[in-house]
């Protein structure tokens, strides 16, 4: 079996060369970050193979805002960074609402004493599920990104 590549490396291969360093430092990120996911899956470390799958998002949003040249805030709501993007407007109703619990997570994911409660909530196919979600909005994410010219 092929070793398997990431999902935003196999999209922007095309592009990588006309990415300035700084979108090519978020992607390498959230390839990483996926790789992470993947992992803490495998370890059955469900919560956080829901917060990797977080930063994973956060950091493809805001390789695109550093395509666009514009600030990359220290926020880490989704939905903002997609607004500020300018790709919320086109995601579906499934898709804010997976950013939205994404969110949650990340803003709860940080303190310890949540830890257990939010680990209670995501299970195996939880975590799967999220992880699968991931994939798929990283990949629509990274093809919408356009070198510019």
């Amino acid at each position: 079996m092929k070793k398997s590549h990431s999902l935003s490396k196999i999209v922007s291969k095309k592009n990588e060369a006309a990415w300035p360093s700084s979108v090519k430092v978020w992607l390498e990120r959230v390839d990483y970050d996926l790789e992470t996911a993947r992992a803490m899956y495998k370890a059955g470390r469900y919560l956080y193979v829901v917060f990797m799958c977080q930063q994973a998002i956060e950091k493809n949003i805001k390789a695109i805002l550093a395509l666009q040249g514009k600030e990359i805030k220290p926020i880490h709501n989704l939905s903002k960074l997609a607004e500020d993007a300018d790709v919320l407007h086109e995601l579906d109703k499934e898709a804010h609402i997976f950013i939205d619990m994404l969110s949650h997570y990340y803003l709860n994911a940080r303190y310890k004493e949540t830890i257990a409660t939010l680990s209670q909530t995501i299970g195996r196919n939880e975590a799967k599920d999220y992880l699968e979600k991931t994939k798929r909005l990283i990949l629509w994410l990274t093809q919408k990104m356009k070198p510019s010219k």
